[in-house]
């Protein structure tokens, strides 16, 4: 007798195989984060490479460019890591050590202070101290903010706001009585929201007005037309020009980025600032003086701006800080708006970056020194320019 067929069964391997779709399911779920890190690492690295291409070209960056240039450095080495560990590694890697390349130069890190230490100051050498002091002494104790200014014992001071706020808006103040007091023997220069103080003779100043800057925004027209205030000093016979310098800001804080007024704002400021910037560089070049040229520029690390001081030397370059930003001082500094530059020809020894009791400013303070070349300069001039 014959057996009806058994029907065929299926094994344990087979019974306990989940259809294609399950075997998908848990693999997209495993890819996404993959595909979020690269999308971030893609994003970042347009970021960079539009910060190298754009900025302090294009005024629409100055409103979206803003992030510390520290973070050029810093992001693209955290994602390193998970990139590292993605499925599709070799892709992601790649885009991050793009970003990495890009962003390096960018950072505006000064690897070279870790091995500089304190450095030889030569006896004689100039101490010039550049500070942003937030609005002068209207928001702290009076003769705190003196003493303070005092402890420095420089030669020469280059102090911008110079100034106080009313209702938000800039208004000149009159402190030269107790400047003068405090400062016995000291030369006085002063236009607009500039103050420099020096101890040699000064033979020339000079306020820089561009010539084709809109209609002033305030009732005080000298805070809009006059963000340079040189000042030529004689140094045992010898002439060095001091460029006191605050440039119109990269954008308005108080605005929403949101609307339209927003980005009018930042066109507006960028076109003044090209302005200022054009003005300060027609009278560089023109000087054959050497140069000091110090204050908040509000110019980032890496950007386009800095090609308007092609010809002068970064003082940073004998700072004592790797990452030398300057505000804000409470809290770490993560933004690099003050800086300093001196000519080639000058012997520069030492850039010191000091914070000042917080009260005072949210900008630290800048103290130079440095010494004058030996010869080759333009006799002393002893005109004096009120323009």
């Amino acid at each position: 007798m014959t057996r009806a067929p058994v029907p065929e069964t299926l094994t344990d391997d087979a019974a306990e195989s989940p259809p294609e779709a399950s075997l998908n399911a848990p693999s997209k779920r495993r890819s996404w984060p993959g595909t979020v890190l690269l999308v971030v690492a893609v994003l970042w690295t347009l970021f960079v490479a539009g910060r190298a291409v754009f900025s302090g070209r294009w005024w629409l960056w100055n409103g979206v460019g803003l992030a510390p240039p520290l973070a050029c450095l810093l992001v693209p080495v955290v994602l390193l890591v998970p990139a590292a560990l993605a499925r599709r590694r070799l892709l992601t890697v790649g885009v991050v050590l793009t970003s990495l390349l890009l962003g390096s130069w960018q950072a505006g890190l000064h690897p070279g202070a870790l091995f500089r230490g304190e450095g030889k100051v030569p006896p004689g050498a100039l101490k010039v101290v550049s500070w942003d002091t937030f609005f002068w002494d209207q928001d702290s104790d009076k003769d705190d903010f003196y003493a303070y200014l005092k402890s420095r014992a420089a030669d020469v001071y280059l102090l911008q706001e110079y100034e106080n706020a009313r209702d938000g808006r800039p208004v000149p103040i009159d402190e030269l009585a107790r400047i003068k007091a405090e400062f016995p023997g000291y030369h006085v220069a002063t236009r607009g929201e500039f103050l420099t103080l020096s101890r040699y003779p000064i033979v020339r100043t000079k306020a820089l007005r561009p010539s084709d800057l809109a209609k002033p925004d305030t009732d005080w027209a000298d805070y809009w037309n006059i963000r340079v205030l040189r000042t030529d000093v004689r140094v045992d016979g010898r002439v060095l020009s001091l460029y006191n310098t605050h440039l119109p800001d990269l954008l308005n804080v108080d605005r929403n980025p949101l609307t339209a007024s927003y980005y009018r704002s930042v066109h507006q400021l960028s076109d003044r600032r090209d302005a200022h910037f054009r003005s300060l560089r027609a009278d560089l070049k023109a000087n054959r003086n050497p140069v000091v040229l110090a204050g908040d520029l509000n110019v980032l690390p890496g950007t386009g701006d800095l090609r308007w001081f092609d010809g002068l030397r970064d003082a940073a370059e004998k700072g004592d800080s790797v990452y030398p930003a300057t505000f804000p001082v409470r809290g770490p500094a993560l933004w690099r708006l003050d800086w300093a530059f001196v000519s080639p020809s000058l012997r520069l020894h030492r850039q010191s970056l000091l914070d000042p009791p917080a009260a005072l400013s949210t900008h630290r303070l800048i103290d130079l020194r440095l010494s004058l070349p030996a010869s080759g300069d333009p006799a002393p001039t002893t005109d004096k320019d009120r323009s």
